[in-house]
């Protein structure tokens, strides 16, 4: 993706989880070529010389992993001394993503899941609060279409992602007393790595599944198998307008539904449930007709 450099900006400086690849690497480079000053969180470090050298000390790499308390505090000490105290925003966007039905997935791919999507990102924003609060700065959460419309097979995934609607709507009025904005982005698929992750999480899933448990979801992880491979996604650079909103908008919005697919679908959850359950059910088969 080719990323028009414009005039340097403010140097503000935003810190962003889960940088080193998909959504997470496109943002961090879209906010360097829009003059930010970027913490670039990433649990196994990756930094890209073309960045370095290009954005200099602009561009700060950040050993961080948002399930580990050191991790983060040592990461907050680097923020901290780099910014005298004050963070423009923190975007979090951390997080991992997996289908299957609930009685088929591992519990400890779950636990994994939720210790990034929900604890990961609450335990990130905590901690830099008090940095935010400095500058009235901003929180963007990255969430999903998945966190309002709770499709069959995605029980682990929706469940983090509704959450993380939760943890927008009581935030964003906890920290509005302080000047800092919270905002949460609902897309739908986006073409990222995240999604070849997920197929190689169904294919683990299946070898530790039963006999029994395998077949009787099959049609369901066959579905999710074709959404990743063939769903058209959303270009990145939707994604990334809709960022600008949230960071640099004079009142930006609570929620940003991102990219056609999502909003129709966000559409659905006006209609009666028994009437959205049999369009869903229709939708994504669980079991074969036979």
């Amino acid at each position: 993706m080719t990323i028009a450099t414009e005039e340097p900006g403010s140097m503000k400086p935003v810190l962003i989880t889960g940088a080193s690849s998909g959504i997470g690497a496109a943002c961090c480079e879209w906010l360097l070529a829009r003059g930010y000053q970027v913490f670039a969180g990433m649990r196994s470090p990756n930094e890209d010389a073309r960045l370095k050298q290009q954005y200099g000390e602009r561009y700060q790499l950040l050993a961080l992993d948002v399930t580990d308390a050191e991790s983060i505090e040592s990461a907050m000490n680097i923020v901290q001394s780099r910014t005298d105290g004050k963070l423009s925003a923190l975007i979090n966007n951390a997080g991992v993503a997996y289908s299957g039905a609930l009685e088929t997935l591992p519990m400890h791919q779950v636990r994994s899941l939720f210790d990034v999507n929900v604890l990961g990102t609450f335990a990130m924003t905590q901690a830099c609060i008090p940095l935010l609060r400095a500058s009235r700065g901003r929180v963007v959460m990255m969430g999903s279409i998945s966190g309002i419309l709770a499709a069959p097979g995605l029980s682990a995934y929706s469940s983090s992602k509704f959450a993380l609607e939760g943890l927008s709507d009581s935030l964003r009025n906890e920290l509005k007393p302080f000047g800092i904005r919270v905002t949460i982005l609902e897309p739908g698929k986006i073409e990222t790595p995240i999604w070849s992750k997920a197929l190689q999480q169904l294919t683990t899933k299946e070898e530790e599944m039963s006999s029994d448990g395998h077949s009787l979801y099959q049609p369901l992880d066959d579905f999710y198998r074709h959404y990743a491979a063939n769903e058209k996604a959303t270009p990145m650079s939707e994604l990334l307008a809709v960022l600008q909103k949230a960071l640099e908008a004079q009142h930006p919005k609570a929620r940003y539904t991102v990219g056609r697919a999502a909003r129709i679908r966000s559409l659905l959850m006006h209609l009666p449930t028994a009437l959205r359950d049999r369009l869903l059910q229709r939708a994504v088969p669980v079991t074969s007709d036979d």
